[in-house]
């Protein structure tokens, strides 16, 4: 038995009848952006969220956009979780100097280690509710308010985690979301939206993803464009009417597997990442830090079990990025989860027979 990481392929199988009807839709009307399918889907988020939406071609471009709406600029320094792998690039791409921070014991920025970076060329801080876990928002709040400092959700592995009763995403002042086709939800592409409760802001990114006009032809400022195909807001529109049964499912799955790692005892020589009790993540991967990691991929891989790592290495160790000018040994936390985290199966479809192979699977390597 093969246990897929995923389950983009088998929900697309699942819903291939309606996807089929939703994308010959669209071709019949010969509308293929800025369309009906796109008006739905900011529709639909905005009643989800409140605030203001925008969608936008992927999760990097809605990042770029709201580095722009906020008017970061060369020399503004905007700090981040230096385990958040794909974050990065937008802040470097931005000229602004991205500026690590470490993490704690769940992956998520550690509010102590970000009081340590803030400085005055501080304009901007980048919190990623990583792996769908959510971060201590409060304790953010709380540092960067009182100087004046933006803050920017990462939410694109955690659509529909809730923090304190509200929606991550609904915390900042703008939050950039991602539909890739792994994400909790997600289209067939590439995909993104972002939120902000500032009407202004709204109005900026409105423009900026278009030629920063609001009539064609007629820009008020130089911009790219970032478009998201009336195709996949389709596919968007017909994913979300499952999204809350599939979260359902998910919680399911992780509870099962909880269930099963105390029941085989393989908690001595594994722990399970997860976040604080303020929060009701939608998770997005199923984390744990693993004595003998390396080996224990390659023991599953061999059993039919897919693994991922995320990520393998620290922003500040990555050679791109090697201008930043931090060595092995400045970010512990980090350094250590990437060493020994694995990300396991997970999805709304894994059923409990496949399950209880993943972590039969995994206790055969430590106790057989």
């Amino acid at each position: 038995m093969r246990i897929s990481f995923n389950n983009v392929k088998i929900r697309a199988s699942r819903l291939k009848r309606e996807l089929t009807q939703k994308i010959s839709s669209v071709l019949e009307k010969g509308v293929f952006v800025h369309g009906r399918e796109n008006e739905r889907l900011a529709k639909a988020l905005q009643r989800f969220f409140g605030g203001y939406v925008v969608a936008t071609a992927s999760g990097h471009d809605s990042l770029s956009l709201a580095l722009r709406a906020l008017r970061i600029k060369r020399g503004d320094e905007v700090l981040f979780p230096v385990n958040a792998y794909p974050t990065v690039f937008p802040i470097a791409l931005s000229d602004a100097m991205p500026v690590p921070v470490d993490v704690d014991e769940n992956g998520l920025i550690d509010p102590k280690e970000l009081s340590k970076k803030i400085s005055k060329k501080t304009k901007a801080v980048v919190v990623v509710h990583l792996y769908g876990l959510v971060v201590n928002v409060d304790a953010i709040k709380k540092r960067v308010k009182e100087r004046g400092i933006f803050l920017i959700e990462d939410c694109a592995q955690a659509f529909g985690s809730i923090y304190k009763g509200k929606p991550v995403g609904t915390l900042g002042d703008i939050s950039c979301f991602s539909f890739y086709p792994t994400k909790n939800l997600s289209t067939l592409g590439d995909g993104g939206a972002l939120w902000t409760s500032d009407k202004n802001l709204y109005e900026y990114l409105k423009k900026a993803v278009s030629y920063g006009s609001k009539t064609p032809y007629k820009s008020e400022f130089v911009s790219g464009h970032s478009r998201l195909p009336e195709i996949q807001a389709a596919v968007l529109n017909l994913y979300f009417k499952y999204l809350k049964k599939e979260q359902s499912q998910r919680k399911k799955v992780f509870n099962q597997y909880k269930s099963l790692f105390k029941k085989y005892k393989i908690t001595n020589h594994t722990r399970i990442l997860f976040d604080n009790k303020n929060s009701d993540p939608a998770l997005h991967l199923f984390v744990i830090e693993a004595r003998k990691r390396d080996r224990l991929q390659s023991y599953l891989k061999g059993q039919g079990v897919e693994t991922h790592i995320h990520y393998p290495h620290p922003v500040h160790l990555v050679p791109a990025f090697s201008y930043l000018r931090c060595k092995k040994g400045d970010f512990p936390k980090a350094e250590r989860l990437a060493k020994n985290i694995i990300s396991i199966p997970f999805h709304p479809h894994l059923t409990r027979k496949e399950i209880e192979l993943v972590v039969k699977s995994i206790r055969d390597f430590y106790h057989g």
